[in-house]
C-alpha cells in the first residue's frame, strides 16, 4: 500500500502510537470521504498528534499531522483533547479516535514537557488509571471518586459481553469451591443473634 504524507517533516521524531477502535466519516470539499483510523500517536518535537488512517474511497493509507499549539506543562489535557477532537479541520479524521485516547496522548506530551521519559510517563499513567481493590474509596474527594468511577465504567464496557459477541454464552453457571473455610464477618453473626 502507498503511504502519503499530508505535511512534510524533515527532523527525526520520537512518536508513541496507540491503536484506536472505530471508524470516522466526514465531508471534505463537498465530496463524501470515509476514513478508518489505524494508529494514533504523539510526536514530541514538534508537538503534534499523528494519525495514520485508511482512505476507503481511494484505498490508500495516509498520515495526517495535526500540530499542537499553545500547550504547556500546565495545560489541561482533557480540555486540549476536546478542542482537538472538535476542531472542524480534524473532526472527520478523529471521529474514530476516542477522547480518552487523545487525553492519554496529551498527558504523554505534558509529561515530556516536564522532563519525564516516555517509560516513566507510561508507568505513571498506568498507575493513575488502574483501580486498586484495596483502596478505600470512601476517603476520596468527589473529583477523584468520579475519576475512579469513569475508569471502572470504561473497564466494564471493555469486558462486557453482548449478545452479538461471538463468545457470548447465555445463563452461565459457576460452581464455587466449598472446601475452603468461609470467613465470617462480625456484623453477620450479630444480625443472626438479634433475630
Amino acid at each position: 500500500m502507498e503511504m502519503e504524507q499530508e505535511e512534510e517533516e524533515e527532523e527525526e521524531k520520537e512518536v508513541c502510537f496507540r491503536y484506536p477502535h472505530g471508524r470516522a466519516a466526514g465531508d471534505s470539499d463537498g465530496s463524501r470521504m470515509t476514513f478508518s483510523a489505524q494508529k494514533c500517536g504523539v510526536c514530541f518535537q514538534p508537538p503534534s498528534i499523528i494519525l495514520i488512517y485508511r482512505d476507503n474511497i481511494q484505498e490508500k493509507m495516509r498520515q495526517r499531522i495535526m500540530p499542537i499549539r499553545n500547550f504547556s506543562r500546565f495545560s489541561d489535557c482533557s480540555r486540549a483533547a476536546e478542542q482537538m477532537k472538535n476542531n472542524p479541520r480534524h473532526k472527520p479524521y478523529l471521529e474514530g479516535v476516542s477522547l480518552h485516547q487523545l487525553e492519554k496522548l496529551y498527558s504523554l506530551l505534558r509529561d515530556h514537557l516536564e522532563g519525564q521519559s516516555l517509560s516513566e510517563s507510561l508507568g505513571r499513567y498506568h498507575h493513575e488509571h488502574t483501580i486498586d481493590p484495596e483502596e478505600d474509596m470512601n476517603k476520596l474527594d468527589d473529583k477523584e471518586l468520579a475519576k475512579r468511577k469513569s475508569i471502572m465504567d470504561e473497564l466494564f464496557e471493555k469486558n462486557r459481553k453482548r449478545r452479538d459477541d461471538p463468545d457470548f454464552v447465555y445463563n452461565v453457571e459457576v460452581d464455587f469451591p466449598q472446601d475452603e473455610h468461609l470467613e465470617s464477618c462480625a456484623w453477620d453473626t450479630e444480625s443472626d443473634e438479634e433475630m
